[in-house]
């Protein structure tokens, strides 16, 4: 062999090498994506439930009657649509990661797919037998209760 096919040769092992770390950095880099997007998808929903949380305790407001109370509700309904804009900003932002794929979405499915699987667990429960008699006896319980 003579020095240009060694240099050849050597050139070839260097770019295959570095054709092999690019591939593995471009697959760490989706992986990474993939995390940040759900982080993100976690934050979104958490604002979404922390807002829903905020509207519930300012329908249990009254009408303010003196300044202190209208800033105690001023106060509340800037929460709430603090927490809207985080909402809003942090799907953004997940969309941007992936916008074929939406982590929020498949959260949500999951979530479906758990309820789903809760409710048949639920329902093959009611079918133990131990389950009705006990149900049966307190129903009979309670109507003797009543009748007294």
């Amino acid at each position: 062999m003579d020095v240009t096919e060694i240099l050849s040769l050597l050139f070839g092992f260097i770019g295959t090498g570095i054709a092999i770390y690019q591939w593995a950095v471009l697959n760490e880099s989706k992986k990474r994506n993939k995390e940040i997007q759900y982080l993100l998808a976690g934050v979104s929903n958490l604002s979404l439930a922390k807002q829903q949380a905020w509207i519930n305790q300012i329908s249990l407001l009254n009408n303010p009657q003196d300044p202190e109370q209208l800033a105690h509700a001023r106060s509340c309904v800037r929460a709430r649509d603090d927490l809207s804009e985080v909402h809003s900003l942090v799907s953004a932002l997940e969309g941007v990661i992936d916008s074929d794929n939406s982590a929020t979405t498949s959260i949500l499915k999951k979530s479906l797919e758990q309820s789903k699987l809760n409710n048949q667990l639920q329902e093959e429960g009611l079918k133990n037998p131990t389950l009705v008699q006990n149900q049966k006896n307190n129903d009979q319980a309670l109507e003797e209760a009543t009748e007294h």
